[in-house]
């Protein structure tokens, strides 16, 4: 390797490190700020003891030293550590207090623990020249491996944060290499030269306890975070298990109700149309044929409706509806609900009737769909409010210019824990037990779905016994102004 390429080697060595020295006291992606973040809390939890152990250090060192150094200097040095260390604890214990873990507090914390560290190493170094008695080399032995020491341990457990771990070490340098220095001789130059190098291991050895560190704490996280996603994945994985029983539940249900309703009308179908067409009352009896024949026809439009319900519904859930879009007057829909379904009403004793704001806009909507919308509502009013009943339509706008319409009774009403049940495809109320005329539950799946093809949304409020409001709320952007008559 030549000398060009140690240069090189070098100059990213020291450009790696100032980076990292960079993102450890200012992280600023996520993978950075969670890595200081933990780094901290480890470093925390290492050296937390240094608030008792270095002042209980700091006056049995004073005390080996008792020998060669003269008492005042005994004295205030121990106080200055003792006070340093509890100074520097205190405001860090404030800071975790207040710490939320957000980027900034993050940032706080990265930059205040490596100063609070070189106040206390630079204290600690400070013995060096407040404790060293010219002419005592036992005195200058101790205190040379007492820093040494430090510095030893200094490699281990300042190796968590790196900017903490290395904020010290030029301190370190300074007072292993000024102390055998300040006596002069030969001696002591070897002696600071040894000390260099011993720095420079202990430096290394401290990168080196660092890059392990931090790559397990990298692997940690990253094992974490895989665990998290495989949580997440599993969660995803049941709630999707749970559609598709729920999914199987619903087709399980809906053949149930199919084999009743489309049996039902094509026996009936298949059983008057034999009679006719046998004649198995007689040829003289036309009027009984007829009526025979009625029945075949309700039973027809029975199954028809059934069916474009059902075709409906699987345009929805596929997505494949198409709207055509036109100014729509609800309230002309809603005379003719009244004129369609009145008759069905006035026969069940159910007062039908229609509430309309009169400054309630033209709709830009499908025709078909919110005719559809009505007559399903109506419909579902009529089925489950008993006689002497009210069930009215309406319209109205909302204080922010959305479009309301629906449908109101005072029927038998629905449970809270079916309020969503009913909205499912072929889901059906507990109420629906007690009455004859059960349905598909369809219905209301279908007005959402219509609904929510024209960017809206529905809205029940219902209570037992009390009855029951469905409200189909549509965006204010589909409003039209309605041409008035010339008066």
């Amino acid at each position: 390797m030549t000398i060009a390429d140690l240069i090189d080697r070098a100059c990213t060595i020291v450009v790696q490190f100032r980076d990292d020295i960079v993102r450890s006291l200012v992280p600023r992606s996520a993978a950075d700020l969670r890595l200081v973040d933990e780094q901290l809390t480890l470093a925390r939890n290492a050296t937390w003891t240094n608030a008792f152990l270095l002042p209980l250090a700091a006056i049995l060192v004073a005390i080996a030293n008792a020998a060669w150094v003269p008492e005042w200097r005994l004295v205030v040095w121990p106080l200055a550590m003792s006070a340093t260390c509890i100074a520097c604890d205190v405001y860090y214990r404030s800071l975790l207090k207040r710490s939320d873990h957000s980027p900034a507090d993050i940032r706080r914390r990265a930059r205040a623990y490596p100063g609070l560290t070189l106040i206390q190493g630079a204290i600690w170094c400070s013995a060096g020249f407040i404790l060293w008695a010219p002419g005592s080399a036992d005195n200058h032995a101790l205190l040379i491996l007492i820093v040494a020491c430090t510095v030893s341990g200094w490699s281990s457990m300042g190796a968590f944060h790196l900017a903490t771990g290395v904020v010290a070490m030029p301190i370190y340098l300074v007072t292993l290499t000024a102390m055998p220095l300040m006596e002069g001789d030969h001696g002591n130059v070897t002696l600071a030269g040894l000390c260099v190098a011993y720095w420079l291991l202990m430096r290394t050895l401290l990168m080196s306890n660092y890059r392990t560190r931090e790559h397990m704490i990298r692997l940690e996280q990253e094992r974490g975070g895989l665990i998290d996603n495989l949580k997440t994945a599993k969660d995803e994985s049941d709630v999707a298990r749970e559609r598709a029983e729920t999914a199987s539940r619903a087709k399980s249900a809906f053949l149930a109700n199919m084999s009743h309703e489309l049996r039902t009308p094509l026996n009936a179908i298949l059983g008057f149309s034999e009679i006719i067409q046998t004649k198995a009352m007689g040829p003289s009896v036309s009027d009984q044929y007829s009526e025979y024949a009625g029945h075949i026809h309700g039973s027809g439009q029975h199954l028809l409706s059934l069916i474009n319900d059902i075709l409906d519904l699987a345009k929805i859930e596929a997505g494949r509806i198409d709207l055509r879009e036109s100014e729509v007057d609800l309230q002309r829909l809603m005379d003719d609900l009244i004129k369609m379904i009145g008759p069905k009403a006035q026969s069940s004793g159910i007062i039908l009737s229609v509430n309309i704001d009169p400054i309630f806009p033209n709709v830009f909507g499908d025709e078909r769909a919110l005719r559809q919308i009505l007559v399903n509502l109506t419909s579902n009013a009529i089925k489950f409010t008993p006689p002497a009943g009210h069930v009215t339509a309406f319209a109205n706008v909302l204080d922010d210019g959305a479009l309301a319409f629906g449908v109101d009774d005072t029927g038998v009403g629905i449970a809270p824990e079916d309020h969503e049940k009913v909205f499912e495809s072929f889901g059906q109320g507990r109420h629906d037990a007690v009455l004859t005329d059960q349905g598909t539950g369809l219905g209301l799946p279908i007005v959402r779905g219509l609904a929510e093809a024209h960017g809206g949304r529905v809205m029940l409020n219902s209570v037992p016994n009390e009855g029951t409001r469905v409200t189909v709320i549509l965006p204010k952007e589909r409003a039209r102004q309605r041409m008035r008559a010339a008066s």
